[in-house]
């Protein structure tokens, strides 16, 4: 888990599925099917680090990895927390 603590024998949807984007849902689902057990987060930073590669080439460097790990950290961490915001309100 990421963002959010899962207990043994519970399972906990993290993305909703109304939030989820097809690009994303269906590479993670393409890339399960061929056993590569990967969740919706890292299959969107997946996405993120093959599109700046695939635009960058051989100019890619550490400092593009950074940059992107950190805007994926950060996005994740709002969604979650805008999620648990919610989840609140909703009790």
């Amino acid at each position: 888990m990421l963002f959010n603590q899962k207990r043994k024998g519970e399972i906990i949807m993290d993305v909703e599925i109304k939030d989820r984007k097809k690009e994303i849902e269906y590479l993670r689902m393409a890339l399960n099917m061929v056993e590569i057990g990967v969740n919706y987060e890292i299959t969107d930073l997946i996405i993120r680090v093959s599109k700046e590669l695939n635009e960058m080439g051989d100019h890619f460097a550490i400092d593009d990895a950074v940059h992107i790990l950190y805007d994926w950290r950060r996005d994740w961490k709002e969604y979650f927390k805008l999620k648990k915001e919610n989840d609140g309100k909703e009790t």
